[in-house]
């Protein structure tokens, strides 16, 4: 049952790789005009998160179920997705529910199966701790090589509350990662998490009572 609650956050790791890129966004969500930096602003409508984004990077389709949006930059092969995701799987935490640890352990071996089924060989960095929306956060480091023979870095980042949390996808080339980082982290500066991700839901953690 774990396995299939850390897929339903996964599905942007799969999902997003075949979005449309020149999609308009759906389900209510907001893109304002440009303020006087030269960025969009997108808030989502499910989970109210929001963030700026540079001006020429394409916006995809929403990700199944309105969970999130998949962001396409002028350099080829590379994308960044972020999502909300509910935190239902039951776990260690004094609420029942998956500790920060346990969701990042579970997400590892989830990435492992997939990429191990697509026969493509992975290579993990150390997990480092970081913060996201102002929770403590993980950052999950990994490259492989596509059915290109490139080199590809992805970065997972992702926040766990007593309720929800939040992920931040980043697929890109590995030689063009001096280029694309600085413009990812002035973006994840303005990322701000929405609603509070510590609301007590009425929802029983599956796998308990």
């Amino acid at each position: 049952m774990k396995t299939l609650m850390i897929r339903g956050y996964l599905v942007l790791t799969l999902a997003a790789m075949s979005l449309v890129p020149n999609a308009p966004p759906a389900l209510g969500a907001t893109i304002e005009t440009n303020d006087e930096t030269g960025w969009k602003l997108y808030t989502n409508p499910r989970f109210e998160f929001s963030f700026r984004y540079p001006d020429d990077w394409r916006l995809g389709n929403p990700l199944p179920g309105g969970i999130g949006v998949t962001l396409f930059p002028s350099i080829e092969h590379s994308l960044v997705a972020l999502s909300g995701h509910m935190n239902m799987v039951s776990g260690s935490s004094q609420d029942g529910r998956q500790t920060l640890e346990e969701f990042a352990a579970s997400h590892r071996r989830v990435i492992t199966g997939l990429y191990d089924k697509k026969k493509m060989e992975i290579t993990w960095q150390k997990d480092a701790n970081t913060a996201l929306a102002g929770f403590p956060a993980k950052r999950l480091t990994f490259t492989y090589q596509d059915d290109r023979r490139n080199t590809m870095l992805e970065i997972h980042i992702f926040s766990l509350g007593r309720n929800e949390g939040r992920g931040v996808r980043i697929k890109m080339p590995a030689d063009r990662t001096a280029q694309l980082m600085p413009t990812i982290r002035r973006m994840l500066k303005s990322y701000e998490g929405g609603r509070d991700q510590n609301a007590v839901s009425p929802i029983v953690p599956k796998g308990r009572d």
